[in-house]
């Protein structure tokens, strides 16, 4: 997920001064710390080109070269998808992602994320499933090329994920807690594009009982789209959900630091300096 293909085709001059903003969506330049884009994250040993899982028998167990660490569903907040929709660049994700949109498969106001069936089946897996069922595999996974269809918007789980780091355990703590931080980025940001849009806070409750839910009903545990009264209601009166999520990715580019700190607040903050101290340790 977070070895990236890019890591794997710069050159050697280039791996050694490789920095955060290049791996992140280009929106997030705009208002995160300066020194939390400049950090290194050089890492040679887990690539998506070359997926060291695959070929190395010191784990405990090993992926398939064709589905590697993607066998996940990503959540995609509103502006990310905004993002995708509005550059329209052609990829077997983007169509997957409309198709998602049109077919009411868990595209909600907040974001697009894993639909019940997908998020009962992630959970009752093996650990040896991940990496090797190709059931789980990402729906934006593009199957020809051998990687990711939506990269430059992929999902804070895509980006922070590491099976190893050239830093040893220091280096995958650092990209756990740059995880955390850009995950409550990704959800405050999600968040304020939903109270400019007229979303009130039991809205957006309502929409996130349905991520990363853990106990199903027997109708929930094969359920892959949003009844139709379900999907009105919670759209709160939006019909054209293409526009909307472009608009969302409207707010967000807008933003500037000021801005952004005020969004995330304190504890955005204290997480942020973390990223940066947690930079230094390794």
């Amino acid at each position: 997920m977070g070895c990236n293909d890019r890591t794997a085709t710069l050159g050697a001059k280039t791996k050694t001064t490789m920095q955060l903003n290049v791996i992140l969506p280009g929106i997030y330049k705009n208002f995160l710390n300066a020194s939390v884009l400049k950090l290194s994250v050089v890492e040679t040993k887990a690539t998506c080109d070359n997926c060291l899982r695959s070929r190395d028998k010191r784990f405990s167990y090993t992926y398939q070269s064709h589905l590697k660490c993607c066998t996940f569903h990503p959540y995609i907040p509103n502006f990310a998808v905004g993002a995708l929709l509005t550059e329209n660049l052609a990829s077997p994700g983007l169509e997957k992602l409309k198709q998602k949109i049109n077919s009411r498969e868990f595209a909600f106001p907040v974001g697009v994320i894993a639909p019940f069936e997908y998020q009962f089946k992630f959970l009752a897996k093996e650990e040896s499933d991940f990496g090797n069922d190709a059931d789980l595999l990402c729906p934006y996974y593009d199957i020809d090329k051998n990687k990711c269809s939506v990269w430059q918007y992929r999902g804070v789980v895509c980006t922070s994920f590491y099976c190893r780091s050239d830093y040893g355990q220091d280096g995958l703590k650092f990209w756990a807690v740059l995880s955390d931080y850009l995950s409550y980025v990704e959800m405050a940001l999600a968040e304020e594009c939903l109270v400019q849009l007229d979303f009130s806070p039991r809205d957006l409750s309502d929409q996130l009982l349905y991520l990363n839910k853990l106990d199903f009903e027997s109708s929930e545990a094969v359920q892959k789209t949003l009844a139709v009264e379900v999907d009105k209601k919670l759209w709160n009166g939006y019909e054209n959900k293409i526009e909307f999520y472009q608009k969302c990715f409207a707010i967000i580019q807008k933003l500037d630091r000021n801005q952004f700190k005020e969004i995330i607040g304190s504890q955005g903050i204290e997480l942020e300096k973390e990223v940066i101290d947690y930079a230094k340790r390794r």
